[in-house]
């Protein structure tokens, strides 16, 4: 269980997909990449538009191990493009602006790109 939803793992490795994350009936396939350190608190995925899309995953999650924590994205936002969140606390951002444009950590949880899916 992955708080409080049930989660599958493919037999076999020709899946473009890592797990199968079951959300109140609803299945969504997850891609997870490493998330890599663009400087400071930001991290990034890439994904390959190709390989990558709706037919074949719902959500992209990119792991950061330095932060021990998970970020989710769906899809349609990532594919082919490299997608940054920052883990800065948004206390420490200036101004209201910054927060806005932070793509903050807080706005990537599972439940938020499931809404967003």
């Amino acid at each position: 269980m992955m708080r409080g939803y049930g989660v599958s793992f493919p037999f076999g490795h020709n899946h473009s997909y890592d797990l199968i994350v079951d959300r109140n009936g609803t299945l969504y396939r997850i891609q997870v990449k490493t998330a890599k350190n663009e400087g400071g608190n930001r991290y990034y995925i890439q994904a390959d538009a190709d390989k990558y899309g709706k037919k074949n995953v719902e959500i992209l999650a990119g792991y950061s191990e330095a932060e021990e924590a998970t970020f989710y994205i769906p899809v349609e936002e990532a594919s082919g493009k490299r997608q940054r969140v920052t883990f800065t606390d948004l206390e420490r951002m200036g101004s209201d602006e910054a927060r806005r444009q932070s793509n903050h950590i807080s706005d990537y949880r599972f439940s938020e790109a499931v809404e967003r899916a």
